[in-house]
């Protein structure tokens, strides 16, 4: 969506631009979040403990936003853990900074909207692969949308984003390299 040369000015001297080295924690369970982060470059992942268990409950790409949302939009402490899973550039944005956004510059609260719109919709995509897709359908259809992710996230963390076993994923891949 195109924004006005102002409102990109306002965010270039809102938002917080800045490199994160793999395995860096980003956001830590107990504590509130702070930001919202835009994935300019890299991997990182959402994740929980269960019975003493991590288990990857989201992974974030390129162009797309990874945050404790319960945690950001309440200001309550999360429950969760974000990690990044390789070099990555992020663009972070106080909660505050957002409403002064969209307070002065309208504009961008379309912005937003449609940001806010496209990660709904990639929850409830996830939730459907739960609801109506077996594991190796799961896996076929993270496959597709995110082709180098073998490169780039562990089996570990692939796995639990799957909801299944690592033996199960090797399993699968093997079927389906035959």
């Amino acid at each position: 969506m195109p924004l006005s040369t102002e409102s990109l000015q306002a965010i270039n001297q809102i938002a917080w631009r800045r490199h994160i080295p793999k395995r860096t924690i980003l956001q830590r369970a107990s504590e509130v979040c702070p930001y919202f982060h835009f994935i300019e470059k890299g991997v990182g992942r959402v994740y929980y403990y269960h019975n003493e268990q991590e288990i990857t409950a989201w992974l974030g790409f390129e162009g797309q936003i990874i945050s404790a949302i319960d945690s950001f939009f309440t200001g309550k402490p999360t429950d969760y853990w974000i990690e990044i899973l390789e070099d990555a550039q992020i663009c972070s944005i106080s909660n505050a900074d957002i409403d002064w956004l969209f307070t002065h510059f309208p504009e961008t609260e379309r912005l937003g909207r449609l940001m806010i719109t496209e990660n709904y919709l990639r929850l409830d995509e996830r939730m459907k692969l739960f609801a109506f897709h077996t594991a190796e359908q799961r896996y076929e259809i993270l496959l597709r949308q995110f082709p180098d992710i073998l490169q780039r996230v562990s089996l570990r963390y692939i796995a639990s984003y799957l909801g299944i076993t690592q033996v199960t994923l090797s399993r699968i891949r093997a079927e389906f390299r035959q």
